[in-house]
């Protein structure tokens, strides 16, 4: 039998900063920041800079996504491939989501992000 010797404090992570990422928006509005009542806060604000960023629709429909809050920069079509989205090498640090017109929500978007410090 092989036994390691594994050093005293090895385990659970409770100490420091987690540079992981995870939240399911749940997107209601046609406007971006339509949630927030003013449309200026974003829907996600990922406080660390980001090394990747996933995004995935769970519901049905097409949600929009931008990273300014007035451009859109891609759709997330649950009919398709673009259900799902990953940006590698990419800092992304605000985000916010809308329900495209001709679609009804709400509509859940799944975001994990991740940071190659730590």
């Amino acid at each position: 039998m092989v036994q390691f010797n594994i050093p005293t404090g090895v385990g659970y992570t409770v100490n420091g900063i987690d540079y992981n990422y995870f939240q399911k928006v749940s997107v209601n509005t046609s406007t971006y920041g339509g949630s927030s009542g003013t449309g200026m806060v974003p829907d996600c604000i990922i406080w660390f800079p980001t090394a990747g960023v996933q995004f995935l629709n769970l519901g049905t429909g097409v949600v929009e996504v931008s990273f300014n809050g007035n451009t859109t920069h891609m759709e997330l079509n649950s009919a398709n491939v673009s259900a799902g989205m990953t940006f590698d090498n990419r800092i992304i640090s605000k985000i916010w989501f809308r329900v495209q017109t001709g679609s009804s929500g709400p509509i859940v978007v799944s975001v994990n992000a991740w940071a190659s410090q730590g």
